[in-house]
């Protein structure tokens, strides 16, 4: 469920509370009609908020991606976004919340049981920019079958988009923006 009323206040915190090192979350507008080309300028750092939010791109170690070749995205081209597979909003919520622990396990976020309602509250924070008509897509497998499987409970399985040994994320697609929240495992 959306949450009404995202606003800049609750972005920030939102994106604090579940975006750190190792992992992107960027919004870029919606200039296309293809959202692939406006998801990949967002991916590679190439556009900017266009309500000026804050974003998040730190690789693991605390280095700040960028639009260089440091960018986990720099060879993603369109074509790779077949492996995005349509997923539903609570689905993409939760995969939001996977990303906290560096191989988007739920076993490996601690104290997950004493925070998940936090947790998903912030997703739904970060979702709810987007608007009700959102669509939400991911690179976990288990959405190319079901896209109202519990994310909670995917198996594993990914379609990478980077170089890294890893990396699960989420996409939102509006009529105005599109996002990218991402995770990644270096080795």
């Amino acid at each position: 469920m959306a949450v009404a009323g995202t606003d800049q206040a609750s972005w920030n915190r939102s994106l604090r509370a579940l975006f750190g090192e190792g992992m992107v979350a960027a919004v870029g507008a919606r200039r296309r009609d293809d959202w692939r080309l406006d998801a990949l300028d967002a991916m590679q750092l190439k556009s900017d908020d266009p309500r000026k939010w804050l974003n998040s791109a730190t690789a693991p170690g605390g280095q700040r991606y960028g639009a260089g070749p440091e960018n986990p995205f720099i060879a993603v081209t369109p074509g790779d976004f077949d492996s995005a597979f349509p997923v539903s909003r609570r689905g993409a919520e939760q995969v939001m919340v996977t990303l906290q622990s560096e191989w988007s396990h739920l076993e490996g976020i601690p104290g997950f049981a004493e925070q998940e309602a936090e947790l998903i509250a912030h997703a739904a924070v970060l979702s709810g920019r987007f608007g009700s008509d959102a669509l939400f897509f991911t690179n976990v497998s288990a959405a190319r079958e079901n896209p109202h499987a519990d994310m909670f409970d995917h198996g594993g399985a990914y379609e990478g988009f980077s170089g890294h040994v890893f990396d699960c994320g989420v996409i939102a697609v509006s009529a105005t923006e599109v996002g990218i929240f991402w995770g990644f495992t270096v080795d």
